[in-house]
């Protein structure tokens, strides 16, 4: 028999992996794929903010990352727009991203992209089914938790390479989601960019899309944190069976929200869709809606040049498409909606 805390933490492992596929299948169907990933991009970054203690509305991000802020932007909505960015640099890259210079690369600095080590996270055939071959998995792996260096250098960088070199020695029968949760342990004991502590968890969804796990999704991992799994009062001082269980519940339900975000817009789609569907043939408000799925925020010049209308046909488009287009810049000039 398991004890209840390894039971526990394989029982989350199953949800995790079931959540985790479900949402790449769906997301490798997705007739809107990128616009949704820009969406969860924004949706990390707000709830990395906050959670940071950095609290920026979605409307200034994304207004900020189309260049039409509403005000000038503060040191706040600059460290917090880092993640928006660092998580599309990820997309971009394979697995030499998974490197200290890679790191500091995610983290704004500037200079050439990294060039290619092997992925950290690559995906294992499993663990033994029994309950030994269970428990002599996570005693391996607590062992692991323990051999980690912990703020034995000043150097940012160097602690980065230390933590990769470690999520490297991690036994390879374990699945790759439970490597995954174990390699987010170790970031936030080793803690090397504290400033930018989202770069963890990029490369470790990143790492996991380079292995093959997740083949069309970067999982997100801030925004469950913020809404439903703060980690509870005695977190740090728990064992290490918890944690782990509480970073695989991250996990599954980061992907249960990024689904939930998919569905969400196919919703909105249909509700506008309906409301303009019996429109004379030659309306563009079909083409606007694909638009706004494409694109988190359009702006009235925007859609004119996209749909090969005047500005002011834009305007009356996207005042017509009713309440599941919102408008969100505040102004009476250079306005923005977004569904």
């Amino acid at each position: 028999m398991l004890d209840a805390s390894v039971e526990g933490l394989f029982l989350n492992l199953a949800r995790a992996e079931d959540s985790v596929s479900r949402l790449d299948a769906r997301a490798q169907t997705c007739g809107f794929a990128e616009g949704w990933a820009t969406r969860v991009d924004f949706m990390e970054a707000n709830a990395w903010g906050w959670l940071s203690g950095e609290i920026v509305d979605m409307e200034d991000l994304i207004l900020h990352d189309a260049e039409m802020d509403a005000r000038l932007p503060d040191q706040a909505l600059r460290a917090t727009y880092g993640l928006v960015r660092a998580r599309r640099r990820a997309r971009g890259l394979g697995p030499e991203l998974l490197t200290a210079q890679g790191a500091a690369w995610l983290s704004g600095h500037r200079g050439e992209a990294p060039a290619l080590p092997p992925s950290p996270l690559a995906a294992a055939a499993g663990p033994d089914g029994s309950a030994a071959g269970h428990r002599d998995l996570i005693a391996e792996l607590v062992h692991q938790v323990r051999t980690l260096s912990r703020g034995e250098t000043a150097d940012a960088l160097e602690a980065v390479d230390e933590w990769i070199q470690w999520t490297r020695r991690l036994p390879e029968r374990a699945p790759a989601l439970l490597r995954a949760a174990l390699a987010l342990e170790g970031w936030r004991l080793v803690n090397p960019l504290p400033r930018q502590n989202y770069v963890g968890g990029v490369m470790v969804a990143h790492a996991l899309r380079a292995s093959g796990r997740t083949r069309s999704c970067l999982l997100g991992l801030e925004a469950p944190r913020r809404t439903k799994l703060q980690p509870p009062r005695g977190f740090i001082a728990a064992t290490t069976v918890a944690r782990l269980a509480y970073w695989l519940n991250v996990i599954a339900v980061g992907a249960e929200m990024g689904l939930g975000e998919i569905k969400r817009l196919e919703l909105a789609r249909q509700v506008v869709l309906r409301r303009v569907g019996d429109r004379r043939a030659d309306d563009r408000s079909a083409d606007l809606v694909d638009l706004l799925l494409a694109r988190p925020l359009v702006s009235a010049p925007m859609a004119a040049k996209h749909l090969g209308v005047a500005g002011h046909t834009a305007r009356r488009l996207l005042a017509n498409l009713g309440a599941s287009v919102m408008e969100v810049s505040g102004r009476s000039r250079y306005r923005a909606w977004r569904l």
